[in-house]
């Protein structure tokens, strides 16, 4: 499906951009997966099946692959991969590889299974397309095997920004109604471990799984056939992994290629332009809605309301979590629950048990009249520019980390208005320095977290907010975004 073909003299700048989006890594493995080849997936007693990447998903997908009596070879292009002694152990009979995977023998493999942080491009694709070997992700396994054993309902979530949180809000409405529902994927639980438990009687199938899928998933998908499905938002992110920015946006766009409901952003114009309009569609933005398919806000008697249609459903300010992006996602979450839930009163309460996640817009002191943040989870550009917007004291912000060639100007003007002073970290602080010079406020390196902590705390003054939103990764200096979070809030707590 071309989705970019709906483009008139009319239309805005993006959707001439959209039209030229072109990634020839996602065509060729889109050809390499023909519907006739979805038995191998569901088939795989015996056969020879080559996982690559050994970490959390490469670990579930091996566990998985030998509860169906797959013969599992796990490669990884490093010798020795964290955890590889515990997979050693709990898979004795498992074959290890290491070493860059275009070298790797695909004589013999009937199946070809990458985990999300591997690189297409570390792959040889046209090489396994010759070989007629499919290359699919967790996921497209996943999709396969409920389809043709479980039946559940499958709700999908994906953005640059915001994705966790929406998954959670709507895992947690979806249980307070009644539904036994559970949240996988990019979230955390790779999807082929509760599919391990299901199978081995540790748990029935859930009534719904609440999808959160990241782009680097959807490029191995192939049965993108969801009840539900929505986009949240699109941002520049992952440029060191896609050739343009325009490839990230096909990738996150097939999302709505089934034939369930789609939930599209009005506040976006990526999303709304992503597919033409059509009568599944159900829409969500921070403005009036204008029909009883659209969620938004409105404001009454000098009250604002998340609603639907002309229907109140609640108080914007009582909602359990701060900003107006959360506002946002409050809306994606019931746009998408309503598909299950039968009463808007039981969806809101179901919102309202929601306390936010950890590492995202978290609080975690107030020393001396000054509350600092953690927003560590903001590892892109447009997770700290709604995490600033949001804001509604001057603020101390500490950025930085690995850049991931993104385009830090355009956090200039919030910065102008927002922020007393930018606090910098990371092996690309110069870079982001001299992007957000046209911002005009003071700019300090600092060497490490609990350095740019202490400065922080000198120079905050009674009622400011400190907030570590570093749109960036976090490679360079920790283990994940959640290190980071963790050696932040043990800065800050020293300052009590």
């Amino acid at each position: 499906m071309d989705y970019y073909n709906d483009v008139g003299p009319d239309r805005p700048l993006y959707a001439e951009v959209a039209i030229t989006v072109k990634n020839e890594l996602i065509n060729m493995m889109n050809a390499q997966l023909p519907l006739q080849q979805r038995e191998k997936i569901t088939a795989l007693q015996g056969k020879v099946v080559l996982v690559l990447g050994a970490g959390k998903t490469g670990t579930s997908i091996v566990r998985w692959l030998t509860c169906v009596g797959a013969v599992v070879i796990l490669a990884d292009s490093r010798a020795r991969p964290p955890g590889i002694a515990r997979l050693e152990a709990e898979f004795p009979d498992l074959s290890f590889q290491a070493g860059p995977f275009i070298n790797l023998n695909y004589d013999d493999v009937d199946l070809v299974v990458t985990s999300p942080g591997v690189p297409l491009d570390a792959i040889p694709l046209e090489e396994l397309k010759q070989k007629n070997i499919s290359v699919v992700g967790d996921i497209e396994i996943f999709l396969c095997e409920n389809t043709e054993r479980f039946e559940s309902k499958v709700l999908a979530i994906t953005g640059t920004n915001g994705k966790s949180t929406v998954t959670r809000m709507v895992e947690t409405i979806l249980k307070v109604s009644g539904a036994d529902a559970v949240a996988v994927g990019n979230i955390g639980t790779p999807v082929l471990d509760i599919l391990t438990q299901i199978v081995t009687g540790e748990r029935k199938a859930p009534d719904v799984f609440v999808l959160e899928i990241s782009s680097f998933q959807i490029d191995t998908t192939f049965t993108l056939d969801f009840h539900g499905a929505v986009i949240l938002n699109i941002s520049e992110d992952h440029l060191d992994r896609y050739e343009n920015y325009e490839a990230y946006i096909k990738s996150k766009s097939r999302i709505y290629s089934g034939a369930g409901k789609k939930v599209l952003n009005r506040d976006d114009p990526l999303v709304m332009n992503s597919i033409p309009m059509s009568d599944d569609i159900v829409t969500f933005g921070l403005s009036q809605p204008d029909s009883d398919v659209a969620w938004g806000v409105g404001r009454i008697e000098e009250v604002e309301w998340l609603m639907l249609g002309d229907q109140k459903i609640c108080r914007s300010d009582d909602l359990p979590v701060l900003g107006r992006h959360n506002v946002s996602n409050a809306l994606a979450a019931l746009a998408l629950s309503a598909l299950f839930v039968s009463s808007n009163e039981i969806a809101v309460n179901g919102l309202m048990k929601y306390s936010g996640l950890d590492h995202r817009m978290q609080m975690v002191a107030d020393v001396d009249g000054v509350r600092f943040f953690n927003d560590s989870k903001a590892t892109n550009v447009g997770a700290t520019l709604a995490a600033i917007s949001g804001l509604s004291e001057v603020a101390i912000l500490i950025l930085g980390g690995q850049s991931k060639q993104q385009n830090f100007e355009t956090l200039t003007e919030v910065i102008r208005q927002k922020i007393r002073t930018v606090i910098l970290i990371g092996q690309d602080a110069l870079i982001i320095k001299a992007a957000i010079e046209g911002a005009g406020v003071p700019v300090i390196e600092a060497s490490n977290m609990a350095d740019a902590v202490h400065l922080s705390a000198d120079i905050a003054e009674c009622d400011d907010l400190v907030l570590l939103s570093p749109a960036c990764a976090s490679f360079d200096m920790f283990d994940d975004y959640i290190h980071r979070g963790d050696v932040y809030m043990e800065a800050v707590r020293s300052l009590i």
